[in-house]
């Protein structure tokens, strides 16, 4: 598997402390995104303040354990290990028997997914996974096929799947122009309503622009997007309280 990144002592992938592998490649083209290093599946060599670099490395399945092995002393109170991305499941063949040794040295596992992948790879990995995140993007089909070129239809089958078998957290990105509009926010709010049961939580993620040299060390041209006030974040966070207080579903910032 290619890793871009494995990052200790996260406090904001999963509960306690946690060490976070971001695996390159995803499934999606969300125009906002803030990590352009994990698009790609392959490989990808930088300049960065006028020196040369590579994002992504390979790992085998006993390299990533040994980097995760490292910090287990620090996962007690829940903390573990969180696979992120890209779209992490894309590697499921590859994390399975990861996954396996993981829990056999009893750490906890998280997964940060859009669910843009085959319903097969979900439902491999959905037995040893303690935590998913999954991503509330742009909810119109036509929209998320021209924006995302992502199958919308696949993502709810793999949600149905995953609400009958696990709780999960849901991340909303707020993006000014892709995310925000009152049609996305209803059929947001749909989604919620449909899955309480299974929600444990709502995020909503402020859209930023920490990507932006990343895209220039690649030679890319940086994303234009509209910086969201925190006034807007409380009137979007606030819409989908009012809208979902029958509920239950707690719903916060980040």
């Amino acid at each position: 598997m290619i890793v871009t990144n494995i990052q200790r002592f996260s406090l904001h992938d999963g509960p306690g402390i946690r060490t976070t592998v971001f695996l390159k490649g995803c499934s999606i083209r969300c125009p906002w995104c803030s990590n352009p290093e994990n698009i790609n599946h392959q490989i990808e060599s930088y300049v960065k303040d006028g020196k040369e670099g590579f994002y992504g490395k390979e790992y085998s399945v006993d390299q990533v354990l040994k980097e995760v092995l490292k910090d287990k002393i620090f996962y007690e109170d829940n903390g573990g290990v969180t696979f992120s991305g890209g779209e992490a499941l894309l590697y499921a063949k590859e994390l399975l028997p990861l996954m396996q040794q993981i829990k056999q040295n009893n750490i906890s596992i998280a997964v940060e997914s859009s669910l843009f992948v085959p319903s097969s790879y979900l439902e491999m990995v959905i037995p040893f996974v303690d935590y998913f995140y999954v991503d509330l993007k742009v909810m119109d089909k036509e929209r998320c096929s021209f924006l995302l070129k992502g199958n919308l239809d696949l993502f709810k089958s793999n949600l149905a799947i995953l609400a009958k078998s696990k709780k999960f957290n849901v991340r909303i990105p707020v993006i000014f122009g892709y995310t925000d509009n009152e049609d996305n926010i209803r059929s947001i709010i749909d989604v919620i309503r449909e899955y309480s049961s299974s929600i444990e939580m709502v995020e909503l993620i402020k859209g930023h622009n920490l990507g932006d040299n990343k895209y220039v060390s690649l030679g890319k041209d940086v994303p234009q997007k509209a910086e969201v006030s925190d006034l807007f974040l409380d009137e979007y966070r606030m819409k989908i309280i009012e809208a979902v207080e029958e509920v239950g579903v707690e719903i916060c910032k980040i």
